[in-house]
């Protein structure tokens, strides 16, 4: 009768710690799975804030495109406004008046520094000199 008793103590020992380490796995994977989600929640975000400032950057830079081209910053206010504290945005444009085609590049990067988290887009374009000699953009094509 001891025998069986032991052996039947163990076979519930033996259930209990495995019913455990099930219990632990599945709650480690639902960790995992929970932080995936956050990171991709936080990179949908990213991306809707880069293409708001790529946006917001492409009409700055129809609208005075002599600054801009020169190298000044490009200033997204209401992008910024839409960002959450921690999180940071930056428009640049490089531009190439060499070449067969005069042309250049705008890019906006949204990042949060403290998840290592960021998204960037955009737009290359052309640039022609119009009746006046004043530069206008032209085949403007989205890069992501």
């Amino acid at each position: 009768m001891k025998k069986r008793n032991g052996f039947f103590s163990f076979s519930i020992v033996t259930v209990a710690l495995l019913a455990l380490s099930l219990s632990l796995t599945a709650a480690s994977l639902a960790w995992k799975h929970f932080q995936m989600a956050r990171t991709y929640e936080e990179t949908v975000r990213l991306t809707y804030l880069a293409e708001s400032a790529l946006h917001e950057g492409w009409d700055q830079l129809c609208r005075h495109p002599d600054d801009f081209l020169q190298g000044r910053p490009i200033p997204v206010p209401q992008a910024e406004g839409l960002a959450s504290q921690g999180e940071q945005l930056s428009v640049r444009c490089r531009y190439q008046p060499a070449g067969a085609v005069a042309g250049g590049f705008l890019k906006a990067q949204a990042a949060v520094p403290d998840s290592a988290v960021q998204q960037t887009c955009g737009l290359r374009f052309e640039v022609r000199a119009d009746e006046q000699g004043r530069p206008v953009l032209h085949r403007c094509q989205y890069v992501n």
